[in-house]
């Protein structure tokens, strides 16, 4: 059984107000259940709400698989409890950040006074870094299969596709494609797989107004999704300008262009297997 929870949802920025409630207003955080193992992906402001959890965890374990470090993907990090707790283990996966010194210097740089009082290197939790190379095999535990690629983004991103007793959960967040070419590195991450997440901030009518920013939209997601003979799209890191009234109509149109997709809520589950 593979269970996945959306942390946080939401895109740059979190959105706290009344126009952010349906939808949800925390940044990029899912949580994937493996059985008895626990992977998260990213550490938006989502991850405070997966906290609870990861504690209750049997193994006294979670794996943080980073997709890039830009602020809204690791902003929540310190309000993680597991990294202060001394009997959990936090093992942190990053697989682009080796040009700037790898992910243990990256964290310290930037968890330390005075943008944060507590140095990262005195978090009480037992943490683990780890930097990795595309392509490279990521053995985690056992029965658990990671493919990777890398993604069109400022400073570098990872996609990634967990493999876990033939079902699978891919994770492509923050790239930006090529109109009218589907990226062939995330074609053959996705194919045939269960759920795809996929960074659709945009859409392809104001795409051109964000080219280099690194982001996609919902159509793109749809079409990829179509071409790799994908089961579920999960429309994510939505613009922090998209009202609930605007992610509504978003479903509509999406739900509408193909039933196989759909809009990733804050606190929603989906269980594959």
């Amino acid at each position: 059984m593979i269970k996945v929870t959306f942390f946080g949802v939401r895109g740059s920025t979190p959105c706290a107000d009344s126009n952010h409630l349906r939808y949800g207003g925390h940044t990029s955080c899912i949580g994937v259940e493996l059985d008895d193992r626990l992977i998260i992906f990213d550490a938006g402001s989502g991850i405070y709400n997966a906290s609870p959890l990861a504690l209750q965890n049997v193994h006294k374990e979670v794996h943080l698989l980073f997709s890039h470090v830009h602020l809204d993907h690791i902003m929540g990090l310190p309000f993680f409890f597991p990294v202060w707790k001394k009997d959990m283990t936090v093992h942190i996966l990053a697989g682009s950040v080796e040009p700037y010194g790898g992910i243990h210097q990256f964290l310290s740089n930037t968890f330390t006074p005075p943008l944060f009082p507590i140095r990262f290197t005195d978090f009480p939790g037992n943490i683990q870094c780890r930097d990795f190379k595309v392509a490279e095999n990521l053995n985690l535990f056992e029965g658990l299969k990671i493919d990777t690629c890398d993604l069109n983004h400022p400073n570098g991103a990872i996609g990634y596709r967990l493999n876990y007793k033939g079902n699978s959960v891919c994770y492509i967040t923050d790239t930006e494609h090529s109109p009218g070419t589907l990226d062939p590195a995330i074609l053959d991450l996705i194919q045939d797989s269960d759920l795809v997440i996929y960074d659709s901030s945009y859409n392809d009518e104001n795409f051109s107004t964000y080219k280099g920013w690194g982001h996609s939209t919902w159509q793109e997601g749809i079409r990829l999704a179509k071409k790799a003979n994908v089961k579920k799209l999960a429309i994510f890191h939505h613009d922090p300008s998209n009202t609930d009234d605007k992610m509504e109509t978003i479903e509509k149109l999406a739900t509408q262009e193909w039933d196989g997709a759909f809009i990733a809520k804050q606190g929603q589950v989906v269980e594959i297997g």
